[in-house]
């Protein structure tokens, strides 16, 4: 009869749990990337409430300059704190497209094609109340100065 050394009866499984842990470790580091843990937005007032849309979609232009401004019920642009009336509304826009052609032209990023159209994506946060021609001023008024490529952003929902 054979003998059966005490090592081979005694040694125990132990499998390699590193890739394991490495895969866990990035498929949780993948979740977290995707997920949105807050609801704070650029340009987010208490006094804005945003219209629902069935089919609104997340944007895809992910832009290096964007400019985020919202408008409240009673169609005043609301900026960093402030309301402007529509007087206010144009000289701050003028300020605005001014500012950014001088930083264009510090990066010497300014072309001919550049002279009149912005870069910059306007964001516009708009109350669920506010007409929508006041919104189209909004963005004639901003066009008028140079800005060309506009966001309107609206809460996803479900169609009722």
């Amino acid at each position: 009869m054979p003998c059966r050394s005490r090592m081979a009866t005694s040694s125990l499984l132990n499998p390699n749990l590193t890739p394991l842990l490495d895969v866990v470790l990035q498929l949780i580091t993948f979740f977290m990337m995707l997920v949105h843990f807050g609801t704070r937005v650029e340009g987010a007032t208490k006094t804005v409430r945003l219209p629902v849309a069935p089919a609104a979609l997340p944007g895809t232009d992910l832009t290096f300059d964007h400019l985020a401004v919202a408008m409240d019920a009673q169609d005043r642009l609301l900026v960093e704190g402030h309301v402007l009336d529509a007087d206010a509304a144009s000289a701050w826009w003028a300020e605005q497209a001014k500012t950014r052609r001088d930083g264009l032209e510090t990066l010497g990023e300014i072309t001919a094609t550049l002279a009149d159209k912005l870069p910059t994506v306007v964001i516009v946060r708009a109350d669920r109340v506010t007409p929508y021609g006041a919104v189209r001023r909004t963005f004639a008024e901003a066009q008028d100065k140079g800005f060309t490529h506009f966001s309107l952003v609206v809460l996803r929902g479900r169609a009722r």
